[in-house]
């Protein structure tokens, strides 16, 4: 295949490298995607070269930290079982901490056999965790701070532990069950990340500096440790959770006439593998309820317990009501950070790269795929007109393209032709129920650009909107008085040039078009 470096993001994730018939040869990991890719290709890299001459496509994942992508490369290898991975493909797992199910529970690491199962019954499991010694740290240190005992099981009289204050004895009835059960109540809130082990690591913090103050840096640092180690527990892994259900995680975004979608994959709380599929509406009302229809067939046995998806309410209703069944679900505030895995994924591997960085700059709170941009051409106010043009993607959409005549406005008055053909646009987008642009652009400064929000208040729609002013290559927002200002290398500002560039070429266009016609007669 050829490898173009720009496809891909520089951000962590795992990346399923595929051959010619679908088959994932090989799956790895990288902090950075798009460097990690790019040491595959060079020259000098050591993978076999059989493998490379292999590649056909390569699809990614993208994760919020290096760990999660850690986690997720482990899991798809054992999916996959690709050919050229030789490591990890066992039933090895990351390290887990649990509470056992005992009248006395203990604190004790934990794995998962090579079923995938935990070997420890009836507990309740925390992690996965990635860096075993910041484990083992915080382990130690909880036992100790909660008094959990270590003994496999209760003496008939107390142990050194005790002697040491590091374990209230219930083998000889020095603590309840009630109070020791307390302690674990505050130790799981602690394990979940909660409000007592915030409370624990600003107690934490304030002992450190108070060591500090008085040079006793050897304790200072065994503080600091014990926070260092504590932040793990911050650390939410979305891409592996003790579930025992079967769920699938759906992100749909339409880009130009193609429906694209990124599936996740996740069995007994493991996200394993993935799936993305692209597909063309061909005219279809409803083309997000047709794949679901034909992805999850009863009679291919794909259907997992639950299924997950951005799409409306009502569209999950109807879904549900036609496979009679309660499967598809509105994502909560955990199952959202799975779901944006899945759209993050898909955003970066179709959308381009200038219409991501575009959305960043502008601070939008989605990617800007389709942009409409408008300008006004007349000469001394005669043969006025106006031009719409559309890029998706940030590719020109000829067929989306429109021209205006001015016809309530005399004269030079750039602001009132702006006002007016932005409101006849988007006022029929309305009344037909088509689909708004993900951004408008005005060709102009903070005049045009207020004359336009006028029109759209008028018409009562709400899109996001920009102007980008000549000469300087100001951008201005409805947001903020004060323009930005880009590189003019940014891929960001090329992308509104273009737009703005195309606009002024086809309103010049067709102002000398009518100019002309007008000659003649």
């Amino acid at each position: 295949m050829q490898f173009d470096r720009s496809k891909y993001p520089d951000f962590p994730g795992v990346y399923l490298m595929k051959d010619g018939n679908g088959t994932v040869i090989y799956v790895g990991k990288a902090s950075s995607l798009r460097t990690r890719l790019s040491q595959h290709f060079q020259s000098h890299t050591h993978k076999p070269i059989d493998m490379v001459q292999s590649i056909n496509t390569i699809e990614f994942v993208i994760t919020k930290t290096p760990n999660e992508a850690l986690i997720l490369e482990s899991n798809m290898i054992k999916s996959y079982q690709p050919k050229y991975n030789l490591l990890l493909k066992d039933g090895r797992h990351y390290s887990y901490l649990a509470i056992t199910d005992e009248k006395f529970p203990r604190l004790i690491v934990a794995r998962k056999n090579s079923s995938g199962r935990f070997r420890v019954k009836g507990a309740k499991f925390y992690g996965p965790f990635v860096e075993g010694s910041k484990r083992a740290i915080s382990a130690r240190y909880l036992r100790k701070l909660f008094k959990i005992r270590i003994c496999n099981k209760l003496p008939k009289r107390e142990c050194l532990q005790y002697h040491l204050g590091n374990c209230d004895a219930p083998c000889i009835n020095k603590i309840s069950e009630q109070e020791y059960q307390e302690n674990i109540d505050a130790l799981d809130c602690v394990l979940n990340g909660k409000n007592a082990a915030k409370t624990i690591m600003e107690e934490l913090r304030g002992r450190m500096e108070t060591y500090s103050s008085a040079l006793e840096y050897e304790r200072a640092a065994a503080v600091r440790d014990q926070i260092e180690s504590l932040k793990i527990f911050f650390e939410r892994q979305n891409v592996e959770r003790n579930r025992s259900s079967d769920e699938d995680f759906l992100w749909f975004h339409r880009i130009g006439g193609n429906i694209h979608v990124q599936i996740l994959k996740s069995r007994s709380g493991v996200i394993g593998k993935t799936d993305r599929h692209c597909v063309p509406i061909n005219e279809q009302e409803d083309p997000e309820l047709s794949f679901c229809l034909q992805y999850y067939d009863p009679k291919l046995e794909r259907i997992p317990d639950k299924i997950y998806s951005n799409l409306p309410e009502k569209e999950l209703e109807l879904l549900n009501s036609i496979f009679n069944l309660p499967l598809f679900i509105k994502p909560g505030s955990e199952k959202s950070k799975v779901l944006e895995l899945a759209r993050s994924s898909l955003v970066y591997s179709e959308i381009d790269s200038s219409v991501i960085k575009l959305k960043e700059e502008l601070s939008l709170k989605r990617e800007p795929v389709v942009i409409e941009t408008f300008d006004i051409s007349t000469l001394f106010g005669e043969n006025s007109v106006a031009s719409m043009v559309q890029f998706v993607n940030g590719k020109p959409n000829k067929s989306g393209y429109r021209r205006f005549m001015i016809k309530t406005v005399e004269g030079q008055d750039d602001f009132s032709m702006m006002n007016e053909v932005v409101y006849r646009r988007y006022s029929r987008l309305l009344k037909e129920g088509s689909t708004f642009p993900d951004l408008i652009l005005i060709d102009g400064g903070i005049g045009q650009l207020h004359a336009a929000i006028n029109a759209l208040e008028e018409a009562g729609v709400q899109i996001p909107i920009a102007a980008l002013a000549k000469q300087e290559e100001e951008i201005y927002l409805p947001s903020s008085m004060k323009p930005i200002r880009l590189q003019r290398s940014n891929p960001a500002l090329k992308l509104l040039q273009c737009c703005r560039d195309e606009a002024h070429r086809f309103a010049v266009t067709y102002q000398r078009l009518k100019r002309g016609k007008k000659m003649k007669e």
